[in-house]
């Protein structure tokens, strides 16, 4: 192995282009013939950190090389591949290219705290996942906390916390412990009242705007200065609700003059008069999330966070309370902020479009939610392959539905075996066709031991409405039959195999087929007959339509989801 290293190494150096196409075809052929410029530089990279130095020069050349190769087929870049070698093996084989954190020595236990505001959607299921494989290549200890403080604006609902376990279930994982930070409210009490005892925070009645004013000028407010007593007094009020709602907030004391505003004497608790918590009643002292998560951290163990780089100020925030308590903060990793091209990653948003009629619910397909991938048929160790190769960049990352869908892709192609379809049925009748009365057709073109379906066929077949405008008048071939010149009475052409556009068709007796495609509209037409000896939650390619996931299977009637293409 380190032979292989260091030869490989030595090669790159010299930027032996024959090495380097192997790396270029090794990415291609993972990703349905698409090479990806960064991801090869990254396994490159990460193969040879001395090469960093080299990554203009590197750039040039794989850009050279990634042309060519997007000119080849995928099936001529798969045999290139193996005569150069086959797929490089890694050098480091723990999880893929994942970075490995700093200052493991002992324990390592890390945490996934999403609101329940709404179930899992990619842009959590990342940091879910991140957090999963960093625990499993450290043997540590993955903790699911609800962040559920926020019963007025990030309104927790009940279904949440189940959903979200199933999102993580359905991930594969399996935290380790879970806590709600809703049930904690005493402890966040409990050390608010100590940092009251030792001078570091203090409760203020200010009005809002004043105080703001205040802050912007690096002044202290009146209340700042106040006896431990009459703040503890204050916070005693604040519990028995004798101040009302923007009356009095809990802040933590800081250094006035920190360049960042935000940061100088932030809150840490406020008083909501009519929360809305689906398992806490009668409390009306709520901690922000700074203060919650800074306490919950500590005491739970939590050596290393890995959170969304607009987060960082979080850091700034809670050192002052650290110092205060004389505790250890966790080690940072910071990710950069994770985004869906043309999809909503906001839940209060999602909430707001299922409650005003736009979507259907969470789990609509429009949606980049777990539970919308689940209900698509999509695999979830596809969205985990994703996150994987994605890894917890700092830098801003947006995915494309087809970079998602590529992942999947691999994994559905070789298991879906091929069926018809066809959209907006038009019928047309052979004139004079061979007597043929069945076709068979193989069930997967690259696994021919999976048998046939047998298609029994007549002079009348239905083809889609798209094919029949594009190629009327035009000679086709009926996939696995013949050649015909479109048209409603189509003429045959003979069976001689020559390079026609080939088009799927329905024999007469099709089954009647709704598939909901992406964008929530649907799909109807015909499909074969042998769908129908399928079961509900089966995966297909409807050949030249795209992938779909089995709702409904009947006799009469077939129902399904679009995965992609």
């Amino acid at each position: 192995m380190l032979l292989y290293i260091f030869l490989m190494q030595y090669y790159l150096m010299e930027f032996d282009k024959l090495l380097l196409k192997r790396y270029v075809l090794d990415n291609s052929t993972r990703y349905n013939g698409i090479p990806n410029l960064e991801s090869i530089l990254g396994r490159i990279v990460i193969d040879n950190p001395e090469l960093k130095k080299e990554i203009k020069k590197l750039r040039k050349v794989l850009e050279k090389i990634i042309s060519e190769v997007e000119e080849m087929k995928l099936e001529e870049q798969k045999e290139e591949l193996e005569q150069l070698g086959g797929p490089i093996k890694k050098v480091h084989e723990e999880e893929k290219e994942m970075i490995p954190l700093l200052k493991v020595k002992h324990d390592f236990v890390v945490r996934f705290a999403p609101n329940p505001n709404g179930p899992l959607h990619l842009g959590n299921a990342r940091q879910a996942v991140v957090n999963w494989l960093y625990r499993n290549i450290y043997k540590g200890t993955y903790i699911l906390r609800y962040d559920d403080t926020d019963p007025k604006n990030k309104i927790p609902m009940k279904e949440a916390y189940k959903w979200i376990l199933e999102d993580l279930e359905w991930l594969k994982i399996k935290p380790d412990k879970i806590y709600y930070s809703s049930k904690r409210l005493n402890i966040y009490y409990k050390y608010f009242r100590k940092l009251l005892e030792l001078g570091k925070a203090y409760v203020c009645t200010c009005d809002r705007e004043e105080f703001k004013k205040l802050r912007e000028k690096s002044k202290p407010c009146p209340c700042r200065e106040l006896s431990i007593r009459k703040q503890i007094n204050r916070f005693e009020k604040m519990l028995n609700h004798n101040f009302k709602e923007g009356e009095a907030v809990g802040r933590i004391k800081t250094d006035l003059k920190d360049k960042n505003v935000s940061v100088r004497d932030w809150p840490a608790l406020r008083i909501i008069d009519k929360p809305k918590h689906p398992l806490v009643k009668g409390k009306y002292v709520w901690p922000l999330l700074d203060f919650a998560s800074a306490i919950d951290d500590h005491l739970m163990g939590v050596t290393h966070i890995i959170r969304g780089v607009d987060l960082q100020l979080s850091r700034n925030k809670q050192l002052y309370l650290y110092t205060y308590l004389r505790w250890k903060y966790p080690i940072i990793k910071l990710q950069g902020k994770f985004s869906v091209a043309n999809a909503e990653l906001s839940k209060t948003k999602m909430r707001e479009g299922i409650e005003n009629g736009i979507y259907t619910g969470y789990d609509d397909v429009r949606l980049p939610t777990i539970k919308s991938f689940r209900r698509r048929g999509y695999y979830p160790e596809a969205l985990i392959n994703m996150i994987k190769e994605i890894g917890p960049k700092i830098r801003d990352v947006t995915v494309s539905e087809e970079y998602i869908a590529s992942f999947n892709r691999k994994l559905l192609d070789p298991l879906a075996n091929r069926y018809f379809f066809v959209r907006d049925p038009v019928q047309i009748k052979i004139i004079n066709p061979p007597k043929d009365t069945s076709v068979k057709l193989p069930l997967h073109p690259d696994y021919p031991d999976r048998g046939f379906r047998e298609l029994k066929i007549s002079s009348t077949f239905y083809i889609s409405k798209e094919d029949f405008l594009n190629y009327r008048g035009k000679i086709v071939r009926l996939i696995g039959l013949y050649n015909i010149r479109l048209d409603r009475k189509a003429q045959f052409l003979g069976k001689q195999l020559l390079p026609y556009p080939k088009i799927q068709y329905v024999p007469e007796k099709g089954v009647d087929m709704k598939i909901l495609l992406p964008d929530n509209t649907l799909a109807r037409g015909l499909a074969e007959k042998d769908i129908t000896k399928l079961k509900p939650k089966e995966r297909i390619q409807l050949q030249r339509f795209g992938f779909v996931y089995l709702d409904v299977v009947r006799k009469d009637y077939i129902y399904g989801y679009y995965i992609h293409n």
